[in-house]
């Protein structure tokens, strides 16, 4: 089942910076990753973690610190670390809800691939994820409604050779916008400052995304806004209009009461967006 592996690189951008986090709040940052794996195999099946990503666990630690989710750890062994057990945190609602999202998002990405690549791995890994959908689609089903309706928008502008990145970044953003408030969420501010920092992640991964798979488009003559401008993307212009979104999406982020996991979104917001960026603007690879 390798091919599962092609749904991970979802986007994976959110990251944190390593270094600069004390031990135990890597730990506590690690408890949510493991935690969001396991949740995806008790809630979706065992293959649905194979498209886990750092941004799903970015929104779980988000929404856990905004509602103050009970923050509960159990220490054992997993698949993928047989040999010593690890903090793992117990599954609630921000974890679910932020499992529904890694799995509708891994769908839609799949059914897009199918539809206009005729890619015969995502077919088999749509085929493999079916379980998943039936599930999700059965408890989200109006949210997986919504998300589809903007990734079939975004299709329609690709089918179209719509080389604007603003107007094809703006669809996919209204997207997490819609992701990154669940219905729990119940105080109007804090409704629209987590929507406006979806909003502006979403454009910053668009766009990032779109930059670091130009030579891949390229090879595969794949749909990609800055090859049908026949033109290298400026850099500097490009940096300046990626830090202006997570300039915004920080400046949101400020007006948030958190109840826990400062430290650790702090190093996200400040430290590890801003150190992809640096990265991918210099063609250097994230390390996973």
């Amino acid at each position: 089942m390798l091919y599962l592996l092609s749904v991970r690189k979802m986007f994976g951008y959110v990251k944190v910076t390593k270094d600069e986090l004390k031990v135990r709040e890597y730990n506590v940052y690690k408890s949510y990753y493991c935690g969001l794996c396991k949740t995806l195999k008790s809630e979706y099946g065992y293959f649905s973690r194979f498209g886990l990503n750092y941004d799903s666990v970015f929104l779980a630690l988000l929404l856990s610190s905004v509602i103050q989710d009970e923050y509960d750890c159990d220490s054992s062994r997993c698949i993928a670390h047989p040999t010593e057990k690890r903090p793992i945190m117990k599954t609630n609602k921000c974890l679910s809800y932020s499992a529904a999202a890694m799995v509708i998002l891994a769908l839609l990405k799949l059914e897009d691939d199918i539809r206009d690549e005729h890619s015969v791995k995502s077919a088999l890994t749509y085929f493999v994820l079916l379980g998943a959908k039936r599930k999700v689609k059965k408890r989200y089903g109006a949210l997986f409604d919504k998300c589809r309706q903007q990734i079939n928008k975004l299709s329609e502008l690709e089918k179209n050779k719509t080389s604007n990145i603003d107007e094809l970044s703006d669809v996919f953003a209204h997207l997490l916008e819609i992701l990154f408030v669940p219905d729990f969420i119940e105080d109007e501010t804090t409704a629209r400052i987590l929507a406006h920092m979806g909003y502006m992640l979403g454009r910053f991964i668009y766009i990032i995304d779109a930059y670091e798979d130009m030579e891949k488009d390229k090879k595969k003559k794949s749909f990609n806004p800055f090859l049908l401008s026949g033109k290298e993307p400026d850099k500097d212009e490009l940096s300046d209009l990626l830090t202006f979104n997570l300039s915004s999406m920080a400046n949101s982020y400020e007006l948030l009461d958190l109840k826990i996991n400062k430290p650790i979104l702090n190093n996200i917001i400040y430290l590890g967006l801003s150190g992809v960026l640096d990265k991918t603007l210099k063609g250097e690879k994230e390390n996973a």
